[in-house]
């Protein structure tokens, strides 16, 4: 071998390692899946058994129109013109999921409250099975309020966002009526979503717990704002880049510290597939063969991030209980992330969107 091959070798090898001459990092590979080989899956999430558990959340909307600033204060005076609400957080996973086809039962918390039946009445409607909805003997529902903003020719903004709720209490006996809830629900589903907003709904506790009564092939999907690192030998996760950074407990400014924070995440976790969403940038997928990093689908400016990564998580679950390789799972959850973006509030994402999307980039 020539000098020049032999110095070639080293300085690729070097690139493997961190700087403190630790074990060797996968590389960050960036792939490209076509339209082709993605359209398929689309048809496959139709009627496949699904679950959702989680914190359901109402997002609630307040549309005014502003016009001046307040005498009494440097604030803007609004003037309120209608409502409209959607489901938020594990209600957004379980509508994405219904809206892609899939048979979609719900477990978790609301309150007794007008919030709670709207929750359940939006999940109804389209098509969810709401028996494991059940009702807290204390708490309310979640609801945060976004206050949206604007004159007669300009777009509405938020102006101000309001939450309203706190964790769920659990004592003994409203573990056990959510355990029976769930197990009911998983005994012959495929895919499981865990969306865990940090209201106790779901727990990495819980999630322990029930995974002894899951069936051998369910795909179990997790999707947590906080608690990332306390779940463990899931399918697969799909933190944001602020929350894996969070979890791994140090910043990702780098595609290296990527790298290895990735795969210490999931040493630590034991999750087969680590979908790491960034943004502009895209996503990248960590499993046992490397990092692959794909770009953002479309390359179009984001509208509204509300409720991205609730199309992502359910999209990749969906995909990967259809049979789906992992790369392609993830890119057809890349697609539906880019749609979700394009458009403002928490709007499920439909085939039709997902196929329109597939073609606009002319692949």
């Amino acid at each position: 071998m020539s000098a020049r091959k032999t110095a070639t070798v080293r300085k690729r090898g070097s690139a493997s390692r961190n700087r403190r001459g630790g074990a060797a990092v996968s590389p960050l590979v960036r792939r490209r899946v076509g339209a082709r080989a993605l359209r398929p899956w689309i048809d496959r999430l139709r009627d496949l058994p699904a679950v959702v558990w989680g914190d359901f959340v109402l997002d609630e909307y307040w549309q005014c129109r502003s016009t001046r600033v307040s005498r009494e204060a440097p604030v803007l005076v609004l003037d309120y013109r209608s409502r409209s609400a959607e489901g938020g957080g594990a209600a957004n996973a379980a509508l994405n999921m219904a809206s892609l086809g899939a048979r979609v039962a719900v477990v978790g918390w609301v309150g007794a409250d007008p919030a709670g039946e709207e929750i359940r009445t939006l999940l109804a409607r389209a098509g969810c099975d709401v028996r494991g909805l059940l009702v807290h003997p204390s708490n309310p529902t979640i609801v945060k309020t976004r206050i949206v903003a604007g004159d007669v020719h300009t777009a509405l903004q938020q102006v101000v966002r309001v939450d309203r709720g706190e964790a769920f209490a659990a004592d003994a006996g409203s573990r056990r009526l959510l355990m029976e809830a769930l197990r009911r629900a998983t005994a012959d589903a495929r895919a499981l979503v865990m969306s865990d907003y940090g209201y106790d709904s779901v727990t990495p506790v819980l999630a322990r717990h029930a995974a002894r009564a899951w069936p051998r092939q369910l795909v179990v999907g997790v999707d947590a704002r906080y608690r990332l690192g306390d779940y463990r030998n899931v399918t697969v996760a799909t933190p944001n880049e602020g929350e894996a950074a969070a979890a791994i407990g140090h910043a990702l400014g780098s595609d290296a510290e990527l790298a290895r924070g990735a795969q210490s995440l999931r040493r630590r976790t034991g999750v087969e597939q680590l979908i790491v969403t960034r943004g502009r940038d895209g996503m990248t997928l960590w499993n046992g063969e490397g990092g692959a990093s794909l770009e953002a689908w479309g390359g179009h400016e984001a509208v509204d991030v509300t409720g991205a990564g609730d199309a992502v998580v359910a999209t990749v679950t969906l995909a990967l209980a259809a049979g789906s390789p992992p790369l392609a799972a993830a890119a057809l959850a890349n697609v539906a992330g880019c749609v979700a973006v394009s458009r403002r509030g928490a709007v499920a994402v439909t085939p039709h969107e997902l196929r329109d999307a597939l073609a606009g980039a002319g692949a």
